[in-house]
């Protein structure tokens, strides 16, 4: 392989993600500026006559606010912006007072009643119209105990979907590489940080997890046998095989939207190029043909491009082509150098990062044609690894602005920023899974 100065700044990033501390102002949307078109939402603590699950009450009612608020199309109201006589949802429905609601400028409300019976959960979840008094969506159900969290995940992507049109994400997870020492393994979690379990257990350094379009498979890199090699775990037997081992580097694995084959980068021919391969490994073939460093391949959702990273042109930049390859044309044009493209959903932008000296590593999007390219974060340190939402309004990243590595998303609409890991762990590589069935 020939070593450029490009090449090793792509190793690097790849394999360790050693950047420099930086900040950059970035173009945000005021969400004042926004506030009247967001619906506004009351989603009190659910009613329960069992001590026993108060707490299990409490949290179901978290886990939908934070899933409305997260989506950027809602105003959730405060608890002091309750009725003034409000000191708690009655178990019995019909003596919601409607009244009392709809002088909160509330236009709707969320209604629950949770109880539990040995080691599951019987719920009740209704939305309300409060101009109509109509309960528009409900659901009740039983469920276990250990799932109660996905229930009310699903209840908010119906209400969002009811809305706006478009289900949420709520039942979403976000993989992702964390470790506390010398060892990194792949992890899984809700979207919104919870339920932590680790997926591989190596007891080596596993980084770039990459998930199935149906979130079957996983794709990454480890160094379990040594030498950095790409790797395929199935979730349904456990098991893990490789994917390739060719002599040199083996990274970057972006999966086809029909889940049946993967762009990757490899040396094997001296040079980093882009190569297609079956998903079992076979039949890999080569898209790339230059003497200079191409990498980070990533599908478009119709599965006709790909873009990726080249520094034919002097830096790192984002190009697309075919997903045979050739017509290959230049979309990104920042100074310094631009990094990990990837695809938006609903296939009209790419995230990406840009390296501009004195701001460091931001996210930035641009259009699909390489248009309107914008700032998206302005973090002090490294921000990196974009992965965009289901519904293509979030993307969700790397940022090591606590002193270590965590992950964060940003709601496109409003600019707002949550952190999203919960654990001890050092993360990084995010990759956002699809809706869960």
């Amino acid at each position: 392989m020939k070593a450029t100065p490009f090449s090793i700044a792509i190793l690097a990033m790849i394999i360790a993600c050693a950047h420099a501390y930086a900040q950059q102002d970035a173009l945000r949307i005021d969400s004042a500026q926004i506030a009247d078109t967001r619906i506004r939402i009351a989603v009190p603590t659910f009613a329960t006559l069992d001590p026993a699950a108060f707490d299990l009450a409490r949290e179901l009612s978290e886990v939908i606010a934070f899933d409305l608020r997260f989506s950027g199309l809602f105003i959730l109201l405060m608890p002091n912006e309750y009725p003034p006589a409000f000191v708690g949802f009655d178990p019995d429905v019909s003596r919601l007072n409607f009244d009392q609601w709809r002088a909160t400028k509330a236009e709707y409300l969320i209604y629950g009643v949770i109880r539990q019976e040995g080691a599951e959960m019987v719920a009740q979840f209704r939305l309300f119209d409060l101009a109509t008094r109509d309960q528009i969506v409900g659901q009740e159900l039983r469920v276990e105990r250990i799932h109660a969290r996905l229930a009310a995940h699903r209840f908010s992507e119906e209400v969002i979907r009811y809305l706006d049109g478009v289900p949420g994400i709520g039942t979403s997870q976000i993989y992702f590489s964390g470790g506390q020492g010398n060892t990194k393994e792949i992890y899984v979690a809700d979207y919104d940080g919870a339920n932590v379990q680790q997926i591989t257990k190596h007891g080596s350094i596993s980084i770039k997890p990459q998930i199935s379009p149906d979130a079957s498979k996983i794709a990454y890199l480890s160094y379990k046998d040594r030498y950095a090699y790409l790797y395929m775990f199935d979730r349904r037997t456990g098991l893990s095989v490789p994917l390739s081992k060719e002599v040199g580097l083996n990274a970057a694995p972006g999966w086809s939207p029909d889940g049946q084959r993967l762009a990757m980068v490899l040396s094997k021919d001296a040079n980093m190029e882009i190569y297609l391969r079956d998903v079992d490994g076979k039949n890999a073939t080569r898209l790339t043909r230059n003497r200079f460093a191409d990498t980070s391949p990533t599908f478009s959702p119709d599965g006709r491009k790909i873009a990726f990273v080249s520094d034919r042109g002097g830096s790192a930049q984002i190009y697309v082509m075919n997903a045979n390859g050739g017509d290959e044309t230049r979309l990104s044009f920042q100074g310094g150098g631009s990094y990990d493209p990837v695809w938006s959903p609903d296939g009209k932008s790419i995230a990406y990062v840009v390296q501009r000296r004195g701001h460091g590593f931001q996210i930035w999007v641009m259009n699909a044609d390489g248009g309107n390219a914008r700032p998206i974060t302005d973090a002090r340190g490294i921000n990196d690894s974009p992965t965009w939402s289901p519904d293509s309004r979030h993307v969700a990243f790397m940022s090591n602005r606590s002193g270590r590595g965590e992950i964060y998303a940003i709601t496109l609409s409003t600019g707002e920023e949550h952190r999203l890991s919960r654990s001890n762990l050092h993360c990084e590589g995010p990759s956002w899974g699809p809706r869960r069935p």
